[in-house]
């Protein structure tokens, strides 16, 4: 698909979202604060693929997505051949909302409310463990916990994928978007980073860079965490200087990271 492909825009209105069950799936968010325009965010999109992308082949393979939401990543992955999907999440109805996505599409799913840093699953279950936009939710100790869970429940040889927003490249636009207010002559210290000091709430409480998150992986033995790049996809920056800056680690919106569980040390702890 070209650039152009992925920057075209699609609405629908709230009435649309209210009947459109997939409306997250498919990638729509309120446009510019007005709850009654949706736009699909093809971005985001992309970002999503990048990440399955990390995890490669689930054809025949057990997952666990931590922090599963209502099924998006589980329902994707039970399309694309695995085994089986298990997912864990702190919000019931987030939980019953997917276990009704999985029953209309005629798979079955094990879905949990459960805390990331317990999870209620035997050691050695899975093959692959996901986390998508979950880690930016809970503190660095709380990482500490959930990746050495994480480790306990994969087999050996078991793969690890985490996605979560880069705190180097927010911290980057933030720069950016206060200059521009400055100019405008408008006060730049009332504009933060998204989910961070009411803006519009506090959710994000543990935003974290490559190097913190990769040292809690390899704190907690596993093999070293292979970084997946993406493309610097901003309006007149023309695709090959985005191909050339995406190793910067500091412009990559998103951390995707994967990392395996030992074999050896895994069958022989």
């Amino acid at each position: 698909m070209t650039n152009k492909g992925w920057d075209k825009l699609d609405y629908l209105t709230y009435q649309d979202i209210q009947t459109d069950i997939y409306a997250w799936h498919k990638g729509f968010f309120i446009a510019n604060g007005d709850v009654n325009t949706w736009q699909r965010n093809y971005n985001e999109l992309l970002q999503r693929d990048i990440a399955l992308f990390a995890v490669g082949d689930v054809r025949s393979k057990d997952i666990l997505d931590i922090g599963c939401g209502a099924g998006m990543y589980m329902l994707t992955f039970l399309k694309m051949g695995a085994h089986s999907a298990s997912g864990i999440d702190i919000d019931d109805s987030l939980i019953q909302k997917g276990k009704e996505y999985m029953r209309l599409n005629n798979f079955e799913a094990d879905m949990r409310i459960a805390n990331c840093t317990q999870l209620p699953h035997a050691s050695d279950s899975f093959d692959i463990v996901f986390s998508g936009d979950v880690f930016e939710h809970i503190t660095e100790t709380q990482k500490d916990q959930c990746i050495a869970e994480i480790y306990r429940v994969l087999r050996p040889g078991g793969v690890v994928v985490i996605k979560t927003p880069n705190l180097n490249y927010l911290k980057l636009t933030l720069f950016f978007k206060r200059l521009k207010a400055l100019l405008s002559f408008k006060n730049p210290f009332t504009i933060h980073i998204a989910h961070t000091r009411n803006n519009p709430d506090n959710e994000h409480i543990g935003l974290t860079t490559h190097k913190d998150l990769m040292a809690i992986l390899s704190a907690n033995t596993f093999h070293e965490p292979q970084i997946t790049y993406q493309p610097l996809r901003r309006k007149g920056i023309a695709a090959s200087l985005s191909k050339r800056l995406q190793k910067i680690l500091f412009l990559n919106q998103d951390i995707i990271v994967a990392a395996r569980k030992p074999i050896f040390l895994g069958f022989y702890p």
